[in-house]
């Protein structure tokens, strides 16, 4: 336990933060460098969570429904601990949670797919105002809109996903 004045405790979050660490994985790293002289210390093994846990839940289990728990886990590429406040905050937020990384598969698609939708538009926007030129100058409104309904359709796609993702987590789809 080390005790800072706010303002130097302040500097201290920030550099963690921004080297993507929490204060005490950085203050771990600091107190090797120390001790152990010219050696660095290495950098994490595996990367910090920048998610500040607000409080813990420990709870018993049968063991098969631990084992089930566990296996359902692995099959999500998560600790059991990862799983169970997945599934607990799908059902407290009503909304899908997202684990590893899966999070950045879907902001990549949503990414991906807004950028589609700017370039439907800015393709409409010019072929209204009768400048665009070059080889994409014969599409016509026609093909233009079937752009936007594709990209509607992704985005349709998407959601029924992450509802999907959520009867998934919370237990609606074995309640059917």
């Amino acid at each position: 336990m080390t005790y800072l004045p706010p303002d130097r405790h302040a500097q201290l979050a920030a550099l963690a933060a921004s080297e993507g660490q929490t204060v005490s994985v950085l203050l771990g790293r600091l107190i090797g460098l120390a001790l152990d002289g010219d050696e660095a210390a290495p950098p994490p093994s595996r990367p910090t969570s920048r998610a500040r846990r607000e409080g813990k839940v420990t709870v018993r289990l049968a063991s098969d429904v631990r084992q089930d728990l566990e296996e359902e886990a692995r099959s999500q590429g998560v600790t059991a601990s990862t799983w169970a406040a997945a599934l607990l905050s799908a059902r407290m937020r009503n909304a899908p949670q997202m684990v590893s990384g899966e999070r950045r598969g879907v902001r990549a698609a949503y990414r991906q797919l807004r950028g589609l939708a700017v370039n439907a538009n800015q393709i409409a926007y010019a072929l209204n105002r009768g400048v665009l030129t070059g080889a994409g100058a014969d599409l016509t409104k026609a093909e233009v809109e079937a752009l936007r309904q594709d990209v509607a359709k992704l985005r349709m796609a998407l959601s029924v996903y992450a509802e999907g993702r959520f009867q998934f987590q919370s237990g609606e789809d074995d309640q059917s």
